[in-house]
């Protein structure tokens, strides 16, 4: 077995450093990335980018939240002692200043809409508006 890959006190080199796995974070396509798709952007497995961001974590350069029973989302801290969840409405992280909130909030406007006049040509009975005082 070869040693090449090796530092000093015996342990795998990184093949890739920390400051490639931030800037990896910081350009993801949301304000938030998992480590599926950090392995997906780094020649470097889930497990790896896993445990390196558990380190990244503990040196406060990284936070994290869970959001399902096996998700987990990573950001970049505002600062080294900050543990706070980002606040996604009002930053969206990159996107702070933009009108991004907003254009959420249409697209889930235009939804609804959808939804309501998809829901009424599909009912089987129609729907009888009532009025009151009738």
């Amino acid at each position: 077995m070869s040693n090449n890959n090796r530092d000093s006190g015996g342990r795998f080199a990184a093949s890739v450093d920390d400051t490639a796995i931030l800037k990896a974070i910081d350009q993801a396509p949301g304000p938030v990335a998992t480590a599926a798709e950090l392995a997906d952007i780094l020649p470097i497995g889930r497990r790896a980018i896993r445990e390196r961001l558990l380190d990244l974590e503990e040196r406060g350069k990284v936070a994290r939240k869970t959001v399902g029973a096996r998700s987990v989302v990573w950001w970049l801290s505002r600062d080294d002692t900050s543990d706070d969840t980002p606040d996604f409405r009002s930053g969206f992280g990159a996107l702070t200043g933009s009108d991004f909130a907003e254009q959420v909030e249409a697209v889930g406007d235009d939804l609804t809409r959808i939804f309501a006049k998809a829901s009424a040509s599909c009912s089987l009975m129609p729907i009888t508006p009532t009025h009151e005082g009738s």
